[in-house]
């Protein structure tokens, strides 16, 4: 349907469903009896809400019904129709004394529309408005609305609307963004569902696509196959011994019994600390640090464009879990999906075209699966990774920088004879290119994993933390400069934190002195009196 008006801004920004719209959707979901995603409902609805302005316009269907002007006087319960709003019809809710000396005496009359939220304010008993005079000849045709250029336009606010109010409806099931009402959906029992979970057993825990396990599960033959996957899919989704894995716009079903344990909790070394920063002490240079450092806790905004690659230095306790953060640059680089927590897919060593899988754990910011590849390549913490997209969507390449393997002197990971975690300068075999001002070189795990899960250190006070890292890395250059991402790599060896906080401490503390660019000495005099 066509409209024969242009639609006007406010009436598709302030977009709300009302009670006529909610019913356009079921007997639409009712009239095609398959699922049908967000967009494909918002075309309809579009369409809907243009076939009823369009019939609006073509005039009141109330003999007395009143076209409004900013001259004349209106009382409650009065219905209007709105010329220069495609002739929608309001009806008067309230009136009071305008408050404007420069206009003289008139009326604000509030109006409440059809479908919208709130009620909305106009001028009455008003001369001398520009709405008094004649309004200018509706668009030509060609100039007209169709469902089509109205979501090419507004379709981000409408489909969140519907999506928004759809989610609140106790009848509506949704998964992998399409919709239908539950008590429509196919019976699927128990005995289909231990089908499903001896086929994905056979299957190494999966992943499989509905269609695959369809085939298997036994449901009536002349269903329509689009209902018979929705009705398998939101019956696997309410019990527990499955797990919906796939991308956005694809359902794929694991066994949540055989996930890596780590896909369901984050490892330890990966729980930020929880610490404040006042922000508003950070100076340009530290600020500028911490978007280049890419935290995934770090409060940034994401990027204008998605980047081809990203290379970074990779953090000690990402190195040590076998693990990438899901920071703001990395992100559009991974699948995602519309509720899934998780999302299994293909990571592609960019080196031997091997693939082997990976796990997008959503909430908690970080990429599961890398150990083994860290090790294969010997990267340390610290070491240039490349990410880039596969050539098969879904699938992500990962890259070792420069391939040269040989012994250099780094900082590596010391603990002495108290057990407290420290620092020193070894020779360390490293395979990767790094960046040196957060390489971290680990020459025992036992005896770090010892002292770490001990937990004296990581119990820490930041305060007491950041100066205890700032002095072992001080020990470890003639000049006694720390630069900032080291300090911010140092400390993450013993507690996760993001770069905001510990650059707080950096400004903050007397015993702080900064030195020029990003560099800091330690005043063991202020530490002493502080």
């Amino acid at each position: 349907m066509v409209s024969r008006i242009a639609p006007i801004e406010n009436y598709w920004t302030e977009f709300d469903l009302g009670a006529e719209d909610l019913e356009f959707i079921y007997n639409l979901l009712l009239d095609r009896e398959v699922p049908l995603t967000t967009h494909e409902m918002a075309l309809a609805l579009v369409g809907d809400r243009l076939h009823r302005k369009t019939e609006e316009v073509a005039g009141p269907a109330e003999p007395s019904l009143t076209g409004y002007l900013p001259s004349m006087s209106f009382e409650p319960g009065q219905k209007l129709a709105f010329p220069a709003l495609g002739n929608q019809v309001g009806e008067v809710i309230g009136t009071r004394a305008g408050g404007n000396p420069d206009l003289g005496s008139f009326d604000v009359i509030r109006v409440q529309f059809a479908g919208a939220a709130q009620p909305r304010e106009f001028a009455a008993r008003l001369n001398g408005h520009l709405l008094n005079a004649p309004l200018a000849p509706a668009d030509p045709p060609e100039k007209a609305a169709t469902p089509e250029t109205v979501l090419e336009r507004y379709g981000a606010q409408i489909e969140a609307g519907l999506v928004d109010r759809l989610s609140r409806a106790p009848d509506i099931v949704r998964i992998a963004g399409r919709w239908f009402p539950k008590a429509l959906l196919a019976d699927v029992n128990v005995g289909h569902l231990n089908i499903a979970e001896a086929v994905l057993d056979v299957a190494a825990g999966g992943p499989l696509p509905p269609e695959e396990l369809l085939k298997h599960v036994g449901l009536p033959s002349d269903m329509d196959p689009l209902l018979a996957e929705f009705s398998l899919d939101y019956a696997m989704q309410e019990d527990e011994r499955f797990d919906e894995v796939g991308p956005a716009g694809k359902v794929l079903w694991y066994l949540r019994r055989l996930e890596p344990p780590e896909v369901h909790f984050m490892p330890p070394r990966l729980e930020v600390t929880p610490h404040s920063a006042d922000r508003s002490r950070l100076t340009p240079p530290l600020l500028a640090l911490e978007r280049e450092l890419d935290d995934e806790h770090s409060p940034l905004e994401p990027p204008a464009a998605p980047p081809e690659a990203v290379t970074l230095a990779l953090l000690f306790p990402h190195w040590r879990v076998g693990t990438l953060p899901l920071s703001w640059r990395l992100r559009p680089l991974f699948p995602t999906a519309y509720e899934a927590p998780r999302i299994r897919f293909m990571l592609v060593d960019g080196h031997s075209g091997e693939k082997f899988p990976g796990w997008v754990v959503r909430e908690q910011r970080y990429v599961h699966g890398l150990e083994d590849w860290y090790r294969r390549y010997d990267v340390l913490a610290g070491g240039l990774i490349r990410v880039r997209p596969g050539e098969v969507p879904g699938e992500v390449v990962v890259e070792a920088a420069d391939r040269r393997r040989r012994n250099d002197w780094i900082r590596t990971v010391a603990i002495d004879g108290d057990g407290r975690i420290g620092f020193t300068m070894l020779k360390q075999p490293i395979g990767v290119s790094y960046d040196d001002l957060m390489i971290v070189g680990l020459a025992d795990r036992q005896a770090l994993d010892e002292a770490w899960l001990r937990g004296a250190d990581r119990r820490m006070p930041i305060e007491k933390l950041v100066a205890h890292v700032f002095r072992e890395l001080a020990r470890l250059n003639p000049q006694s400069a720390v630069h900032a991402q080291s300090l911010y790599s140092g400390v993450n060896v013993i507690q996760r934190l993001p770069p905001a906080p510990i650059f707080t401490e950096l400004v903050s503390r007397a015993y702080f002195v900064h030195v020029g660019d990003l560099y800091w000495r330690f005043d063991e005099t202020a530490w002493s009196s502080a």
